[in-house]
């Protein structure tokens, strides 16, 4: 039997915190709802409250102020995806956003929802990981920020500890040159989660050389991998120098760090064999991007 709850609704965020301190540990926040009211019908969740935070527009916006990009955790799905104008990296994330279940679901869905349902295969995680975004959380004692590897702590589970919530997420741009983004993922049909996703984020200065890379690994652990080993591989390097075969051995190290399981719906070997192809081709993505000729 579904479990019943109490219905509130928080006109800023300081009350969305009480509220959850109030409510204690059943207590759950409600943006879009697409993930918990499916979670609720599939008794996965029982709450014994439901906190409505749809007011808060102060948490719903996307701006470009120096050096990051910072989106609201209450921003839509569908927001997002028609922000591809303001900024390449944002071009890139609508594009992943597109791939997001169906229109009418994106129109209600978050941003911050979607980070903080924290599924291994969702599709934005891998992408932010590997942008080096920072998630920015509120709470009693004011905000923290917490970098985006470090957000995601398990399957459903975030760094969001009892009454604070999601706020923002910030990706931070290169003070010179520029960063390119790709994505790249495996499933049987649009709407279908991924059975193996992964992204590349390569930064290249104005000299021509490679000055950070970084990786968002999905589907293949409990948590989003970065694989921060293999960056080093590749940073320092002259945009002129990348070849294919640089590209397939970071690209290698990097899908080392996967560890995934077989279940339904891909095996363990699948999945391994794929997210380091995936990984190569979303390298090649960001190279050519930057001018490069591979």
């Amino acid at each position: 039997m579904k479990s019943s709850f109490t219905y509130q609704r928080a006109t800023t965020p300081a009350e969305a915190v009480a509220l959850l301190a109030e409510k204690g540990a059943g207590a759950k926040i409600w943006a879009g709802g697409t993930d918990m009211t499916l979670h609720w019908q599939q008794e996965k969740t029982k709450p014994t409250a439901c906190i409505d935070i749809r007011d808060l527009k102060e948490l719903d916006y996307i701006r470009i102020e120096g050096d990051a990009i910072r989106i609201g955790a209450l921003t839509s799905l569908a927001t997002l995806e028609r922000s591809a104008d303001q900024h390449h990296v944002l071009a890139s994330l609508s594009e992943i956003t597109k791939l997001m279940a169906t229109p009418q679901t994106r129109t209600l869905a978050t941003v911050g929802g979607n980070l903080c349902n924290a599924s291994p295969a969702a599709d934005l995680s891998p992408a932010f990981v590997a942008l080096g975004a920072r998630a920015k959380i509120f709470g009693k004692d004011g905000s923290r920020d917490v970098a985006m590897f470090d957000f995601f702590q398990g399957v459903n589970k975030t760094a969001l500890n009892g009454a604070e919530i999601l706020e923002e997420v910030t990706i931070p741009l290169p003070s010179d040159g520029e960063i390119h983004v790709s994505y790249r993922r495996i499933d049987r049909t649009v709407v279908d989660i991924a059975l193996v996703n992964g992204s590349a984020a390569v930064s290249v200065g104005s000299d021509g050389v490679i000055s950070k890379v970084g990786f968002g690994l999905g589907a293949v652990a409990p948590i989003i991998l970065d694989a921060s080993d293999a960056s080093a591989e590749l940073e320092g390097t002259a945009l002129a120098d990348v070849s294919i075969d640089k590209l397939a051995a970071v690209a290698a190290t990097a899908a080392k760090h996967a560890k995934p399981i077989s279940d339904i719906r891909a095996s363990a070997g699948y999945r391994q064999d794929m997210v380091e192809i995936m990984l190569r081709r979303a390298l090649e993505d960001t190279i050519k991007n930057h001018g490069g000729t591979i």
